[in-house]
């Protein structure tokens, strides 16, 4: 039911044609995955000024004026563990992925003052670097929920590219002239699922090096540097859905 939820944002923000629609469908899927409010960013090192990292947000506006008026976006621990980690994190897991200066403490701090107590958070990558991410925030502590989990990095990933497309004043998506074979498709549902290479070979009856030539040709078809990736640009483009993920 979660994923037919997402689905559904998915297809609404495809065909979102300003940043307010985005930001309204964003936020109603955020409140659908257990959050009260998200921000999707720039990077700060992406950005020479606060108002040009800021993009979408549904954050309380007395904290976005502290991360301005404090310039707290320049050494923010959320987008600093975003350059460590290469998949989604719990903002309890932070701690663990880099080692917090004294000033970014205080910041996670005044967070939780400010009520957000808890999160999640999807870092957007592109050619080997981090240039932005999406956080969802909770005013209650969130325990472990993988599903949630995996259902925020989705869409995560798909606001993000909605958000460049209607930045970059670009046309509704459609699928790339050269589709993906049936092959390639077989093993991106697999990857998605979990599977290694191996575990893929296995099920599909070729070998490991077969399962990644064909990521390797799809992933160039696409233009990503990532499996990740290469798997939101497939379900943005409707070459797959969540139901195939899920079988």
């Amino acid at each position: 039911m979660l994923f037919k939820k997402v689905q559904g944002f998915v297809d609404k923000a495809k065909k979102a044609d300003d940043l307010l629609t985005l930001t309204n469908l964003t936020q109603a899927i955020t409140e659908e995955l257990g959050f009260d409010c998200f921000a999707l960013l720039h990077s700060p090192r992406q950005s020479s000024a606060p108002a040009e990292s800021l993009q979408l947000t549904t954050y309380p506006d007395l904290w976005i004026e502290m991360v301005r008026d404090r310039a707290y976006w320049v050494d923010d621990p959320v987008f600093a563990a975003c350059e460590i980690a290469v998949a989604g994190f719990p903002w309890a897991q932070i701690p663990d992925l880099v080692v917090l200066s004294e000033r970014q403490r205080d910041v996670m701090r005044l967070a939780r003052e400010e009520g957000l107590l808890d999160g999640f958070t999807v870092p957007i990558p592109k050619g080997g670097t981090t240039v932005g991410l999406c956080s969802f925030a909770t005013r209650r502590e969130r325990g472990d929920d993988h599903y949630g989990a995996a259902a925020a990095q989705s869409v995560g990933w798909f606001a993000s590219e909605a958000a460049r497309r209607i930045a970059a004043h670009e046309p509704a998506p459609s699928p790339p002239a050269a589709a993906l074979t049936p092959r390639q498709l077989d093993c991106i549902v697999l990857y998605a699922r979990g599977k290694s290479d191996a575990a893929m070979a296995q099920l599909l009856g070729i070998s490991p090096r077969t399962c990644n030539e064909h990521m390797e040709i799809a992933k160039r078809r696409y233009g990503v540097a990532t499996r990740q990736q290469l798997l939101a640009r497939v379900l943005w483009n409707g070459q797959l859905s969540f139901a195939d993920i899920l079988g």
